[in-house]
């Protein structure tokens, strides 16, 4: 009679081979995924001609080509961000008999600034995955939106802390922590939605990180706040 054929034990070299071979068919795919990934991000954040599909800088042209995108860019928010001494040559009288609000100043807009640059990368990055499409649009919305008002919550507490420990006045301390709410929630909201609206008009995305322009609220918000007292 034959012997019948060994059966590979669960500690045998075969059962070894194949999980190891599973494995490494497991990590082909996950490499794969990673660089459509890459691939996907490279063409988002290309500026006109800059960078190739593999993430290769192109010739000095593609370096002009980035330079002019670029650099129009920043000038157009350099100009748009001088709108605000406007605002403040406005509430000079208002800021020169409530000096404590100009302290904060760099507080409010950085917050803003902060904020609306985190919805913003979360924005770019998911439509450089594909995380972000049509399908997701709205649930990537509803949950920025659930995160402005969080957010702007907590930091309204710790303004209203912050401005306390320096003996602000109770009144400036509110103007100042509502005007402190109000950029936050403008902010990220803003930050979600700006990436959107670029990609939709063919404009590159990537420039929303640098364009979450806050309005400057603090010198409205302290007038409303001392027209109602």
């Amino acid at each position: 009679e034959g012997a019948a054929p060994p059966v590979a034990s669960a500690g045998s070299p075969a059962v070894s081979l194949e999980e190891e071979n599973a494995r490494l068919a497991s990590r082909v795919l996950e490499l794969e995924g990673l660089l459509e990934r890459t691939q996907g991000l490279c063409e988002l954040l290309d500026d006109e001609g800059a960078c190739s599909v593999d993430g290769t800088c192109l010739s000095n042209d593609g370096f002009a080509q980035a330079l002019r995108a670029r650099g129009a860019w920043l000038l157009g928010l350099l100009a748009l961000q001088s709108c605000s001494s406007f605002v403040l040559a406005g509430n000079e009288a208002l800021l020169a008999s409530h000096p404590s609000i100009v302290f904060f100043l760099t507080m409010l807009v950085g917050a803003g600034g902060n904020a609306g640059n985190q919805a913003a990368v979360r924005g770019i990055r998911g439509l450089a995955t594909g995380d972000l499409n049509v399908e997701t649009t709205r649930d990537f919305l509803v949950f920025e939106a659930k995160m402005a008002i969080a957010l702007s919550a907590m930091l309204l507490v710790a303004g209203i802390l912050r401005t306390a420990a320096f003996g602000v006045a109770p009144l400036d301390t509110l103007a100042i922590a509502l005007s402190l709410f109000a950029i936050v929630s403008t902010s990220v909201l803003l930050g979600a939605v700006l990436p959107l609206i670029l990609h939709h008009i063919k404009v590159d995305a990537a420039h929303a990180a640098t364009s979450v322009q806050v309005p400057d609220t603090a010198g409205e918000g302290w007038r409303r706040t001392r027209s109602n007292q």
